[in-house]
């Protein structure tokens, strides 16, 4: 297996790339990648900036142009789903668009016009990183992540993602472009998440405080995935 591990910031690339060995880097259109070993597995790490199609874009040039044959995406979220506190780590069943609608012609709320509207998760990824957590006494949940261009801040902007998705558990702005481009492609996926902050109107502060922190907790139930 040959791992592409997609970041959209440094705080939450940080603590891979410090594990990475035998690194080379390359450049494709002003994103760096990053080709190694993590615990003599192949990996490519990539840190490809905030939103959508900066992490659409990413994921294909992973899997195009490096090969990788299962991409992880790892990093921060907002918790939204009940009991979510900030640290909490949330693994995708599946990932799901919250800005999207095509509801005129018939598709379903979030959903794109020829795609699905939920992007199922590689339930052999989903089993080694819940089995890795457990072997390490991480608690962790399992369910819905959705994704937006837009930082969630305020109860009303959650109530609104709830009344679409009552199941979602964290929201964010990048995970479902980065499972809609494995889907288009045919590679498993699944992603990764510490929750920085609970969505609220407190949240862009609480983001900036725990940022780090969310990533190095992120990467480090990938890590552990890897100690196998």
């Amino acid at each position: 297996m040959k791992y592409g591990i997609l970041c959209a910031m440094e705080e939450e690339i940080k603590a891979l790339r410090a594990e990475m060995t035998n690194t080379h880097e390359s450049e494709h259109g002003g994103i760096t990648f990053y080709e190694g070993n993590i615990n003599e597995q192949p990996i490519v790490l990539v840190r490809s900036g905030i939103g959508k199609v900066q992490a659409g874009m990413t994921t294909a040039l992973l899997i195009v142009e490096y090969g990788v044959t299962a991409v992880i995406n790892s990093g921060s979220a907002g918790g939204i789903g009940e009991g979510l506190h900030v640290g909490d780590v949330v693994f995708s069943t599946n990932a799901a668009y919250y800005d999207v609608d095509a509801t005129a012609f018939d598709y379903l709320p979030g959903q794109l016009p020829q795609q699905p509207q939920l992007f199922e998760a590689d339930e052999k990824l989903l089993q080694e990183l819940t089995q890795a957590a457990k072997s390490a006494k991480l608690s962790v949940k399992r369910g819905l992540i959705v994704t937006g261009d837009q930082f969630i801040d305020s109860a009303v902007k959650i109530n609104k993602i709830k009344e679409l998705y009552p199941a979602a558990l964290c929201c964010e702005m990048e995970g479902a472009a980065v499972a809609q481009a494995a889907y288009q492609f045919k590679v498993p996926f699944v992603i990764v998440r510490a929750m920085s902050d609970v969505g609220d109107e407190d949240a862009g502060q609480t983001f900036d405080q725990f940022i780090l922190e969310a990533g190095k907790r992120s990467a480090r139930m990938i890590l552990t995935m890897l100690e196998k």
